[in-house]
């Protein structure tokens, strides 16, 4: 995959500090992959590292029986998906079949967002 080493590196710097509070509890409660609750952040980041709509990114949600995920695809078609482990871990599959086209809550990086690329920056 051609950027595998990069969601590798968005992926190794997630942390409970970055979840919701709604998320920390549900984490913290159940068997989960370290990257649930992860992916709007993580594909948000992703997104703007990139660079986003300029080179034919869209970001894509759609539900699934363990809640609402968040990805991207390239202009080709191609699904990115930074936290889909959280779906292979619990023997199941991501939402693709029923996702959307999509925009994110803000045009600039969210705080968590902000934080992850940071963390990239900082990546040894």
């Amino acid at each position: 995959m051609k950027y595998l080493n990069l969601i590798k590196k968005i992926q190794s710097v997630l942390s409970d500090d970055l979840l919701s509070p709604s998320w920390r509890k549900i984490v913290k409660s159940e068997d989960n992959h370290k990257t649930a609750g992860h992916c709007y952040a993580a594909s948000e980041a992703l997104y703007h590292i990139l660079g986003g709509k300029e080179v034919g990114l869209t970001p894509q949600v759609g539900r699934s029986k363990l809640g609402t995920h968040w990805w991207l695809k390239d202009k080709n078609g191609n699904i990115i998906d930074v936290t889909a482990d959280q779906f292979y871990y619990k023997n199941t599959f991501p939402p693709y079949k029923n996702g959307k086209g999509s925009g994110f809550l803000t045009k600039q990086p969210s705080k968590r967002a902000k934080i992850i690329i940071e963390r990239i920056c900082n990546y040894e």
